[in-house]
């Protein structure tokens, strides 16, 4: 950088005029601006003199940029504040406790025990709450996936439990001793009018925010001190505490900025069903009321982002609006569902999907449900009849003599049942528009025998899952030893290379 360029930003860093600068270099306001507009050079002597006023070197104000200069010597300088400021503090430590009573020692370590003791419930109640969420998030990630996830989450917040703990603990610590806390001696052997003075003397300094101290020859006694100083180590930890916790705070509001958005959609959707008169308004008003409780969310934890000061009021005064609105909207949906018609009786219009067999020693049916009916006949064939409404398919199928039975949504016509719920929704009517019923026609002997060997099944396959379980865990240990033998044979390797090593030395 050029020496013009960094004679201009010296003076304007230092706020001076052209002709405050010359006059502090004893030469004319035009010297200096043909010295910034690069028309001229200063004489060595003025070089000299400006490198001494403003602590440069000549190196820096002729080859180097001023500002990168300034911005080293800062950083440098904050890197030795904080680490004078943590000796400092740990000097402060040592000292105060060294001048403590005994008992004051145990106060003190009992107090930061209570602390820490508060903390790791707390912060215990907290990872289990935020266990179950992250459990809830990942839960339908492979579990390779989601176990390595859930570790990486566990650790990251363990690493910040104990950085806030420490951390909280030693400001506590600082402001409830360090700060507040000053060794005031007495001399013994004086008057009572002179001690007297001396305490007033003290008290008046206490006052007045000074910290006093009195020759003394046994006698300590530990006072209240109203200085508070700031720490440069402490605040430095509690800045990267909250810059990773505002972090984490952005991640988490894009769940809610997810949920605002869905909340819109529904309430855009919510405009289908504008027949069912009260329904809809109630629905209507629920939706615009969370709308807003999560545009109040979105909107603290932007401002505690960004630093910026929330206007409680008129959140207080949405949150208490939007809370009403909710009640009303809920209340209007259950006035508007007494209108409803609700119908479960639809036999007329489910459909029929018949399957009929013969009875084998190993028949049975894989299917239990509130809507299987067993119906007793004379014939040695088994009849099994599902019958379903239109929006689900039904299908029977017989495999190694175990019926099965499958039931799906129509996919043909998902675009057809959604406008024909919307349709009877809007005329009021709610139907059971999953209802199915199961049949199962035989003789009582063949029914036992069916359920027999149902049960008889049921435990074959758990068997079966059980044995595939431990042929799984017995070739992981296999796996696993083989890996230790091939450890084994490393460290083996290792040792005799390092045995070679050590004879050839």
């Amino acid at each position: 950088m050029k020496l013009s360029d960094n004679l201009k930003i010296i003076r304007k860093e230092n706020n001076l005029s052209q002709e405050q600068l010359a006059e502090k270099l004893g030469v004319s306001r035009q010297a200096v601006s043909k010295w910034e507009s690069g028309q001229s050079y200063p004489e060595m002597d003025k070089v000299l003199l400006i490198c001494k006023m403003f602590n440069y070197n000549i190196d820096e104000l002729m080859n180097e940029n001023i500002k990168e200069v300034n911005d080293d010597k800062q950083s440098k300088s904050n890197l030795n504040k904080y680490i004078e400021d943590f000796f400092e503090f740990v000097t402060k430590t040592t000292n105060m406790l060294s001048n403590m009573t005994s008992r004051q020692i145990i106060k003190c370590i009992c107090e930061q025990i209570v602390i820490g003791i508060f903390f790791v419930c707390i912060f215990a109640i907290i990872g289990s709450i935020g266990s179950l969420v992250v459990s809830g998030i990942i839960g339908g990630l492979p579990y390779n996936v989601s176990h390595i996830v859930y570790n990486i989450c566990e650790s990251i917040y363990i690493v910040l439990c104990l950085i806030v703990g420490i951390t909280i603990m030693l400001h506590i610590f600082k402001i409830r001793y360090l700060d507040y806390y000053e060794i005031v001696e007495t001399d013994e052997g004086k008057d009572d009018n002179k001690d007297e003075a001396y305490s007033k003397d003290v008290s008046s300094d206490i006052n007045n925010g000074k910290k006093t101290f009195i020759e003394k020859k046994r006698e300590k006694i530990i006072i209240r001190d109203p200085n508070h100083s700031e720490s440069k180590f402490l605040n430095g930890i509690i800045k990267a505490v909250l810059l990773f916790i505002k972090i984490m705070v952005a991640l988490y509001s894009c769940i809610f900025m997810f949920s605002f958005v869905f909340l819109v959609i529904l309430l855009v959707l919510s405009f289908l069903f504008i027949k069912t008169g009260a329904v809809f308004i109630g629905g209507f008003l629920s939706l615009l009321a969370g709308i807003i409780i999560n545009f109040i969310i979105l909107e603290i934890l932007y401002n505690f982002i960004v630093n910026k000061k929330c206007k409680k009021t008129r959140m207080a005064v949405l949150f208490i609006t939007s809370l009403v609105i909710v009640g009303i909207g809920i209340g209007t949906i259950f006035i508007g569902l007494t209108q409803f018609e609700f119908i479960d009786e639809i036999d007329k219009d489910l459909k029929e999907e018949v399957y009929e067999t013969e009875m084998t020693d190993n028949l049975s049916l894989d299917y239990m449900c509130s809507n299987l009916k067993y119906i007793e006949t004379n014939s040695n064939k088994v009849k099994v009849v599902v019958k379903y409404s239109d929006y689900i398919d039904a299908k029977i199928n017989n495999i190694d003599d175990t019926i099965d039975i499958d039931f799906q949504s129509n996919n043909k016509k998902i675009s057809e049942n959604i406008r024909e719920i919307i349709k009877e929704i809007n005329n009021k009517k709610i139907k059971n528009y999953g209802k199915f019923e199961v049949y199962v026609y035989a003789s009582k002997d063949n029914i036992k025998l069916m359920e027999q060997n149902r049960k008889r099944k049921y435990k074959e396959q758990e068997i079966e899952e059980r044995n595939n379980t431990i042929e799984m865990l017995e070739r992981k240990i296999e796996d696993l030893e083989i890996e230790v033998l091939n450890k084994d044979e490393k460290i083996n390797n290792l040792e005799e290379l390092i045995n070679v090593k050590e004879n050839y030395n």
